[in-house]
């Protein structure tokens, strides 16, 4: 898989900009990846959230034999 680069504005106040940079530096990640893995993290989640929406719920049905 081949990665590509694309800009993305992402706009913030000045002090929000050195909160995320120094939570970035105090753990040692660079700010396009981390968002990258909350961004991808985040999808994974509604998919999967939209997944078990979707399945059959059982425990409200009333089966008589």
């Amino acid at each position: 898989m081949s990665e590509k680069m694309i800009e993305l504005e992402v706009k913030v106040t000045p002090e929000e900009l050195k909160r995320i940079g120094e939570y970035c530096r105090e753990r040692g990640v660079n700010f396009s990846e981390w968002l990258r893995e909350i961004a991808l993290r985040e999808i994974a989640s509604e998919k999967s959230d939209k997944e078990r929406e979707e399945e059959e719920d059982f425990s409200s049905w009333v089966f008589i034999i």
